[in-house]
């Protein structure tokens, strides 16, 4: 697929990168009508005083990227589909728009040479040679001309510099008289700043592309060095002949224009819909990955405005500024103002209708995050509650508002991962590289973090923490279980005597754990867990529901030759309901339900071996002394249980008991329940290992584990049994069993042509096997039957091959 990309900023840069992370075989060419390739526009004060070369703000692209510049795109031809510049043609399949925005101007300074905007590379190259000896004169208010004022405040060769305001408020013309105060002192300290208010230029004098004179409404400056910062416009002019167009290019929510094979994001975009041309690069990004999801067809994404924070980060002060994508009409908002003068602190909420949409603050110490929810929520509030809970955040100062990096999060990773500068941190955060605004402060705090750090620790990589963090919380949640479950008397040393009398010793314990560690996908670091957990397992409130199956399930659990851990840990459950295994007897029993029902709910486990038969009313499975059907009994006990599971094929989706014609309409329990929240563990049977693993998943986590599209955990049930199986190496030499007991069948050649269903069942039998690890059903010379799938019964327990059925 060829895909071209006109424009060369961030955005461009980004959408190449990542179409190079899902389709790596896709031709990606950028047209850019920039001499330089994509850099980040966010650091050219940066390039002003110096501090940053071109090479520092360059982005990274994949290298197979192709980039041509200084080529400004004509025309689109829709109906070839090709891109024309001046003396270039290039063919498209799919082509993306990301031109970004161009600044506007009070009148055509394109011949002048001392005057200019601040959008680009070359712009920032041209103020800092044109202000040397010459009164710098700055139009407009906003966060990118008071940026610029701060880095020119602080340059030497800029004497003096004028900032004309047309209205009477920096930044916003919300703005409260205390904020405005703190930002103008900011400014003013210096001696050579003046700020004039309500104050425009109304002549000028050109000679031979010269300013000589500006004139404003109440001043004279000669020979100023003139830079427009009063707004930006999308960058379309290209587009408006071959495309829906207004204030930018219109798109549907999903980025697409008015041709299907042509996108549009960032600046250049108005999304239809909503009448919304994005302003940050955090929305950029956003608009980006919709587009792509489009394009690939990976999954529907429509584009939705999120909360916005912008950042403003002088040497005096710190701006934040936090807005719900729906203030569009700021005249109609109450205000409420904080201030704390000794701080130099000022709050601003913006309230409409009782909910806050806008947060303005000078050297706040509210947690923006706690801000970002408020205005997301849109949830009422009032001005005591403002105020009494006004959040202080323990993080710290926030660093990264694109990633919502605070300083105590980057000197936490720093301590505990031993990283040394910038470049290594890219490995556990993206602050300081989406924007790029704040990249020195991040770039601040590792280096004066450095002193955190353990010198006998070694570095550690983000899977290191990020394992020793899931082992912490795992830790706390099995230790909770302690105190779970206080009818049951049962308690670690029970489990060791047990062992005991079993003559399992803790080498053959260490092993088991090891092997189940593993078979989870769990890191060998959560071993000890594992065990512990282990021991934690009689802490927590199971009942286990047999319904219409043959028990197999359960027998599995009972009927082995002599006793294994595994046995030993399903006796040291020590289920509290199970009609086969319990001690209690017919209203005993059913008393002992009631009460796990009704006094822990949300605490207890469902376990459901059988099949639901849904006919006749459920009428032809009736259970206990009052008759329930097994649907009333199911439904019963999963209304307050805290997790279900499904075990066996008959629990999985009816399995035997629903074969063909199925005359008492059995299903499966999630079917039985209409619900998806079931985990299923088929198989006739299903392996105890998967059983426990399971449950200690739950009991380390609390939550379920990863799911295949049939809600079966992948770490059992993701291998393919033919990929793991022993006969596999036979299956490529074509080496297979023609007839039961001929000569492959003695030297275990593969059982394909038995009917062997291996190639179409995922599970984990070849690799846990049964009875201890001691075989399973194709080691003992019997093909799989793939008990594992749907409707195993009618399509695969034959010993014939799936092709040769219809």
């Amino acid at each position: 697929m060829q895909i071209v990309i006109i424009g060369g900023g961030i955005s461009a840069a980004y959408i190449a990168n990542r179409i190079k992370e899902i389709a790596m075989e896709a031709d990606v060419q950028i047209i850019s009508d920039e001499s330089l390739a994509p850099y980040d526009r966010i650091h050219l004060c940066n390039l002003v005083n110096e501090e940053d070369t071109q090479k520092d703000i360059s982005l990274a692209l994949h290298p197979s990227v192709k980039v041509t510049l200084n080529q400004k795109v004509a025309q689109i031809d829709r109906e070839n589909k090709k891109v024309r510049t001046a003396d270039h043609t290039y063919g498209y399949d799919k082509l993306i728009i990301a031109t970004g925005s161009i600044p506007k101007t009070l009148f055509d300074i394109e011949d002048l040479d001392n005057a200019g905007v601040f959008r680009s590379a070359d712009d920032s190259q041209k103020i800092k040679e044109g202000i040397k000896g010459r009164e710098v004169v700055i139009v407009g208010s906003g966060p990118l001309a008071l940026e610029l004022l701060e880095t020119l405040n602080a340059m030497e060769d800029a004497k003096h510099i004028t900032l004309l305001v047309r209205s009477n408020r920096l930044y916003a013309h919300s703005l409260s008289s205390e904020a405005q105060n703190e930002i103008e002192s900011a400014y003013l300290k210096s001696g050579k700043v003046r700020i004039s208010y309500e104050n425009e230029i109304v002549d000028k004098t050109i000679i031979e592309g010269h300013i000589t004179q500006l004139k404003t409404k109440k001043f004279e400056i000669d020979d100023p060095y003139l830079i427009f910062g009063v707004g930006i416009q999308p960058n379309i002019d290209f587009s408006r002949e071959s495309l829906e167009c207004n204030r930018g290019i219109l798109t549907n929510d999903f980025m697409q224009t008015s041709d299907e094979d042509i996108y549009a994001v960032g600046e250049a975009a108005e999304v239809k819909s909503l009448g919304f041309i994005a302003g940050h690069v955090k929305e950029c990004t956003l608009q980006a990955d919709v587009a792509l999801s489009d394009l690939f067809g990976s999954e529907e994404k429509r584009f939705r405005p999120e909360v916005s924070v912008d950042m403003l980060k002088v040497g005096e002060f710190d701006l934040i500024d936090v807005s719900s994508p729906e203030r569009s009409k700021e005249n109609a908002f109450e205000k409420i103002v904080m201030t704390s003068p000794n701080d130099h602190r000022v709050d601003e909420y913006y309230i409409k209708d009782d909910k806050l949409i806008r947060f303005i603050g000078i050297n706040s110490n509210v947690d923006v995050g706690y801000l970002e929810d408020l205005v997301r929520d849109q949830n009422p509030i009032d001005a005591s509650y403002l105020y009494e809970n006004r959040v202080l955040s323990e993080r710290g100062r926030l660093i990264c508002s694109c990633e919502h990096v605070y300083q105590k999060d980057l000197e936490d990773i720093v301590r505990m991962s031993g990283v040394s500068n910038f470049q290594e941190l890219g490995e556990f955060t993206q602050a300081g590289r989406v924007c790029g605004r704040c990249k020195k402060m991040v770039v601040d705090v590792v280096e004066a973090s450095q002193g955190l750090i353990d010198p006998n620790m070694p570095k550690k990589t983000p899977e290191d923490l990020k394992r020793e963090k899931e082992i912490e919380l795992a830790r706390k949640r099995v230790e909770k279980f302690n105190r779970l479950h206080p009818q049951n008397q049962l308690d670690s040393d029970n489990l060791s005597s047990a062992m005991d009398a079993y003559d399992i010793t803790d080498q053959e314990m260490n092993r088991w754990v090891s092997m189940v560690t593993a078979d989870m996908q769990l890191h060998p670091e959560f071993e000890e867990l594992v065990k512990k957990g282990v021991r934690t397992l009689n802490r927590v409130p199971v009942i286990w529901l047999e319904l219409a199956d043959c028990s197999g399930n359960s027998e599995a659990f009972i009927k082995t030759a002599d006793p294994s851990i595994a046995d030993l840990i399903f006796d040291y459950i020590s289920l509290d309901y199970h009609e086969l295994l319990m001690s209690s007897a017919g209203d005993q029993s059913e008393t002992v339900l009631e009460h796990i029902i009704s006094h822990q709910k949300g605490e207890y486990i469902l376990i459901v071996e059988g099949a639901i038969p849904l006919g006749m009313d459920g009428k032809f499975l009736r259970i206990g002394p009052q008759g329930q059907t097994g649907l009333e009994l199911l439904k019963q006990c999963a209304e307050d249980a805290a997790l279900i599971i499904s075990v066996g094929a008959c629990a999985f989706d009816g399995g035997v008991v629903a074969a063909a014609p199925n005359p008492t309409g059995a299903v499966g329990v999630s079917e039985a329940l209409g619900r998806e929240d079931v985990i299923n563990l088929p198989g006739c049977p299903v392996n105890p290992i998967n059983i426990v693993g399971t449950l200690l998943y739950y009991l380390m986590f609390e939550e379920l584990p990863k799911l295949d599209s049939f809600h079966r955990p992948l770490w059992a049930y993701e291998g393919r049994i033919h990929d793991n199986c022993e006969r596999r190496g036979h299956y490529e030499l074509g080496e297979f069993v023609k007839e039961w007991g001929d000569e492959g069948a003695k030297k275990g050649w593969c059982l394909f042509e038995m009917g062997c269903k291996g190639p179409y069942a995922n599970a984990n039998c070849p690799t846990m096997k049964f009875n201890q690890g001691t075989s399973w059903p194709v080691q003992g010379g019997h093909g799989c039957m793939g008990c594992v799938e749907t409707k195993f019964f009618d399509r695969l327990a034959t010993e014939r091959k799936v092709e040769e059925e219809k």
